[in-house]
């Protein structure tokens, strides 16, 4: 099944221009978003650093948690293992979590934890990172849906870990 939909999203991929690059840029670039985000959060209200250091203590498990399961699990990247519509280069290495994803969820639940609005914006975003990575042709489906429930797990335990100290 998640091929199928891989095979599905991706090869609406090449067909036209103008998707193409925002997706190649949503799936690269987007993620220079979040510190942004990050800093309005605290600027809106400077007592809110505590969720700009949980953002940031996420992430860093995320991102240790991201190389583990690399090491660990290794699943081939669609354009390794099946014809797909590859628009940016990618490393070799495992599909199995996307680290762009993971990241993003992980700071989206973080900012959403502290202010609502801007969280349900942030999580927008971090779903068409998702989904870029699928239509760029260097991840699967559920590589995405895996990646946005570790990342948003990581930060609500965190959440709740320095709520309860």
């Amino acid at each position: 099944m998640d091929k199928k939909i891989f095979s599905f999203i991706n090869r609406l991929a090449g067909k036209n221009m103008l998707i193409d690059r925002m997706m190649v840029y949503a799936s690269n670039d987007l993620r220079y978003v979040y510190p942004f985000a990050m800093i309005i959060l605290w600027i809106q209200n400077p007592k809110k650093t505590k969720a700009v250091f949980e953002s940031f203590f996420s992430v860093l498990i995320n991102v240790g948690l991201s190389l583990l399961f690399k090491k660990v699990k290794y699943v081939p990247r669609p354009f390794i293992s099946r014809k797909a519509n590859v628009l940016l280069t990618s490393k070799n290495d495992s599909s199995f979590i996307s680290k762009h994803t993971i990241l993003a969820y992980s700071v989206s639940t973080s900012i959403y934890l502290y202010n609502k609005v801007l969280g349900i914006f942030m999580y927008r975003l971090s779903a068409l990172v998702g989904f870029s990575r699928v239509w760029t042709g260097v991840h699967y489906p559920y590589d995405i849906l895996r990646s946005a429930c570790i990342g948003s797990l990581v930060s609500v335990i965190v959440n709740r870990l320095l709520k309860s100290k």
